[in-house]
């Protein structure tokens, strides 16, 4: 499925096209256009619009826009506007876990094996936000910086490790400060090892979950190998999707 920021960038997108382009689009994939009247300007339109729309019809329009992409291009003008909003959207469909190939012109998810999971981005803001913890809007702001540096142009993957890594420091070290309070115990907030030890004695993660969230964390460190037959893209795209996952288990958990 498509995440928040996806939708976003696909509005963003589409909000170049006429309003007679859309209107046949979505009539010819069965679904009702944006009632531009209904809003103050027509990126609100689609934002409203995409919000409410079902997943197929979008991937269908979707799928056509890449199908004919040279023919949409040609109706844009200036071009760089329409590079400029392609891009962003390839990137962000990268990070939702799907795959451009402009060779034949399709769409496929990354591991064909979940091409309908959740984005688990917005499933973790909306945990985070739940927590109420101190630290939270440094957290989710965290995560935006992560993927703003994976989409940027080239794109800053290193930034984006790092911002993801430090995110989930954030967080553990703010779940276990904020547990510290009515389960004593002492630690280090500094090292990262004592964050997660706390959290393994003071019993909200086993030994096998207190390992598993060390070996994320230093998969996406500095000095990590990319591993072999992956390009650094891809590395960075899987090390970005196992810290969100990991947050969001580590969020949920202490919520729960």
């Amino acid at each position: 499925m498509l995440s928040n920021r996806t939708k976003i960038s696909l509005a963003q997108f589409l909000a170049l096209q006429t309003d007679g382009a859309i209107a046949l689009l979505c009539e010819k994939h069965g679904v009702e256009a944006p009632r531009f009247d209904y809003f103050p300007d027509r990126l609100s339109a689609f934002r409203g619009w995409l919000s409410k729309a079902t997943e197929d019809p979008v991937m269908a329009i979707l799928d056509e826009i890449i199908r004919t992409h040279s023919t949409v291009r040609a109706h844009v003008s200036p071009k760089y506007m329409f590079d400029e909003r392609w891009e962003d959207l390839v990137r962000c469909l990268k990070l939702d876990g799907y795959h451009i190939d402009m060779s034949a012109r399709t769409i496929r998810p990354v591991d064909p094996t979940i091409p309908a999971a959740l984005p688990i981005e917005d499933d973790l803001t909306a945990e985070v936000g739940k927590s109420q913890l101190p630290e939270a809007a440094q957290i989710v702001s965290l995560l935006e910086k992560s993927g703003a540096a994976f989409r940027q142009s080239p794109p800053d993957f290193n930034g984006c490790l790092s911002n993801a890594r430090i995110a989930l420091e954030t967080l553990a070290r703010a779940i276990a400060k904020k547990r510290r309070e009515s389960h004593p115990g002492s630690f280090d907030e500094t090292k990262w090892g004592q964050v997660l030890a706390y959290l393994r004695t003071s019993g909200l993660l086993s030994k096998q979950e207190e390992e598993g969230l060390a070996g994320v964390y230093g998969f996406v460190s500095p000095g990590a190998h990319t591993p072999l037959g992956l390009t650094e893209e891809e590395m960075v795209r899987l090390g970005r999707s196992l810290v969100a996952s990991m947050a969001y288990f580590l969020t949920k958990r202490f919520n729960g």
